[in-house]
């Protein structure tokens, strides 16, 4: 028992210690990534030079900084952050041979030794395959319940999904701030652990994309598209579980949360009474914009708040949205602040009348 419980203290330690150490290179990554996502690829791949300079065994940050040079035009900084992936390890064909964008190896002389270099490694494994199927599991929310919660009585719900590369628990005390007393919240984990987040924190991280997959670009929506389902699934689950009052739900989302928010609108208009965008990101493949038009069809409101000096997901993402959903007719409002990429004190005070205001509705 003494041995097991040090061994205890001994992963605890290390994991502390690979969290301190870490904590500042994790934002090169997870600034990078979410770069990435934006098409700002000449930013992601000096945030993931960051990276891959301080971490040269990361083959994964590596193949990310060689899809920014490629975007970027640059096939020479490309190839050179392939070279480094496979110092790094790197052994699996599958990604130049599912995505045509690095047909281009086949045209260039360190491209070719490359592509010979990784083939040779790959025998050493024997052919190996990957196919991505949809998979059936139990997934976890929490809920916060308000202050003398009494079964006897109903409540309104408001679901509170996270963002990229964190846990619901961590806007639990924000939820406080803004959540009525005659409200039942709950926060569901996405359904992808983040790996390098998980490590740096020593606590789960979780993300809707499913980063860690390796699956390709071509299975996004795909992915995005399962990730609301689960989310819906979820608020089916409350409404059945908890005394709620007959009147439609309503979504507030952060960061990567705040776009499965809106997702979760245009995709179920008729069930939802509204969300609240704070520090939205937007990713291409939910195809969010050619929906907006169904949120005036069944009267759904959205409040959009967004920092004009948000240094992850820029002020002009909420613009982008906003223009989409003023010509579609929808019932919208731009709160704009400065507080970088979270909610200040004037924008979760916005929030909290806003959602008051749309509580009463019903």
């Amino acid at each position: 028992m003494a041995g097991q419980c040090g061994g205890l203290q001994a992963l605890g330690l290390l994991l502390g210690i690979a969290s301190a150490w870490g904590q500042s290179l994790q934002s090169a990554f997870e600034l990078g990534y979410s770069l990435w996502n934006q098409g700002r690829y000449a930013e992601a791949a000096r945030a993931f030079q960051q990276w891959t300079e301080a971490q040269p065994h990361d083959r994964e940050a590596f193949l990310l900084l060689a899809r920014c040079q490629l975007r970027r035009g640059d096939t020479v900084a490309a190839l050179q952050a392939l070279e480094g992936a496979l110092r790094a390890g790197w052994s699996d064909t599958t990604l130049v041979g599912a995505e045509p964008e690095w047909s281009f190896l086949r045209q260039h002389p360190r491209g070719t030794r490359l592509l010979a270099e990784l083939r040779r490694r790959a025998k050493g494994y024997g052919r190996v395959g990957t196919a991505f199927v949809p998979q059936e599991r139990l997934g976890r929310y929490f809920v916060l319940y308000p202050p003398d919660y009494d079964t006897t009585r109903r409540y309104s719900l408001i679901v509170l999904l996270h963002g990229n590369s964190q846990e619901p628990a961590q806007l639990f005390a924000w939820a406080r701030q803004w959540q009525p007393p005659d409200v039942l919240v709950i926060a569901p984990e996405a359904p992808y652990v983040r790996l390098r987040p998980t490590l740096n924190a020593a606590a789960l991280r979780f993300s809707a994309l499913g980063e860690e997959l390796g699956a390709p670009d071509s299975l996004r929506r795909e992915i995005l598209q399962m990730t609301v389902e689960w989310y819906h699934s979820v608020v089916r689950d409350a409404l059945r579980r908890f005394p709620v009052r007959r009147m439609l739900p309503i979504v507030v989302g952060f960061s990567q949360g705040g776009f499965l928010a809106a997702e979760l609108l245009a995709r179920h208009p008729d069930a939802y009474a509204g969300a609240a965008l704070v520090a939205a990101s937007y990713y291409p493949e939910g195809m969010l914009l050619e929906r907006v038009s169904e949120l005036r069809r069944f009267g759904a409101s959205i409040l959009l708040l967004h920092a004009v000096d948000d240094p992850i997901v820029p002020y002009q993402t909420a613009e982008l949205l906003a223009n989409a959903l003023a010509r579609a007719g929808v019932e919208f409002e731009l709160f704009s602040f400065r507080g970088g990429h979270w909610a200040s004190a004037e924008a979760t005070e916005r929030l909290r009348r806003w959602l008051q205001q749309l509580l009463r509705r019903y």
